[in-house]
């Protein structure tokens, strides 16, 4: 996120306004693309057969279409320009930015909910490294790309795209790597139909069942960040000042995430290694993991949280 700002810092003209126009979009759209993250558990959990995988795949490319149904509802109708305009009483300038980058950002969710469901399948079959080197290079991807794009012509004619082509290219590194990583390491392991030794075959509605109060929890995560940038921008009325703080809380939001990102990981730890989990069996490990181990290690976790 840090490189991505840096890609609209970078404009002479206008980089204060690019700036919270940018935190803005991207803050709402974190919010729609937030509760698809945990579907990444229900990889983990439910899919232990290639149908299953289908179903899973199934219920993210209707998420990702409902996101995008109101990404444009956002930008074009009556709905975006009371949310962003007249909410956060920001001008006329600000609210056109700020929903054209929301428009530009619309397959995004699409993309992050392909990633998440491929990276709980490879979480459940160890594969963590794998997933590990998705993010890597995602974030690798983001920061090469903005370096690119600075240097282009799109710094005068549309400096908005420059963060957002390369978080679309980042999310294309990381999908691709975890799809590819599902398809040579683990299709052909698995079954066509989950038998009743593995928990028995997953419905959509089970998933669902499974899924939406993880995602309500993220959501509301997620909400707090728009919610601060609302009161920050009313308080200060849609002046200039607000975008500037607006501004600053895009830039400096990303380093106060950083201690605590683990926390949001550590949740798949206890279901990849749960003994009484009859889809685990599916793995053949040699794993020793308890539960107390995973508690020691999440006392180690939060010993370097604090002392970052």
């Amino acid at each position: 996120q840090q490189a991505l700002n840096r890609g609209i810092a970078a404009v002479k003209e206008d980089a204060v306004e690019m700036l919270a126009s940018y935190g803005l979009a991207y803050s709402l759209m974190k919010f729609f693309t937030g509760p698809m993250s945990d579907f990444k558990n229900v990889g983990l959990v439910f899919v232990n057969s290639k149908r299953d995988r289908t179903k899973a795949v199934l219920c993210m490319v209707v998420a990702g279409a409902v996101a995008a149904v109101f990404h444009t509802l956002i930008a074009y109708s009556d709905l975006g320009y009371y949310i962003i305009n007249k909410l956060h009483h920001v001008d006329e300038s600000v609210g056109s930015k700020t929903r054209r980058a929301f428009l530009y950002l619309a397959a995004f969710p699409f993309m992050d909910a392909m990633a998440w469901t491929h990276a709980g399948i490879l979480l459940k079959h160890k594969y963590s490294f794998l997933v590990g080197c998705a993010s890597i290079s995602d974030v690798i991807a983001q920061v090469v790309f903005v370096a690119i794009l600075l240097h282009s012509h799109l710094e005068c004619r549309e400096p908005l795209l420059i963060p957002i082509l390369s978080l679309y290219m980042g999310a294309l590194v990381r999908c691709t790597t975890l799809c590819l990583g599902y398809y040579r390491n683990i299709h052909d392991v698995i079954p066509d139909r989950s038998g009743p030794e593995m928990g028995g075959e997953a419905t959509i509605r089970k998933m669902l069942s499974f899924w939406w109060p993880l995602a309500l929890i993220l959501a509301t995560q997620r909400i707090s960040r728009p919610i601060v940038n609302l009161f920050v921008s009313r308080d200060l009325g849609g002046s200039s000042a607000a975008t500037e703080a607006v501004a600053i809380l895009t830039a400096t939001y990303p380093v106060g995430h950083m201690p605590y990102g683990w926390l949001t990981e550590i949740r798949a730890v206890y279901p990849a290694f749960d003994k009484n989990n009859p889809s685990n069996k599916l793995v053949n490990t040699n794993s020793t993991v308890t539960a107390t181990h995973i508690k020691k290690f999440t006392f180690v976790c939060m010993a370097l949280s604090l002392t970052v």
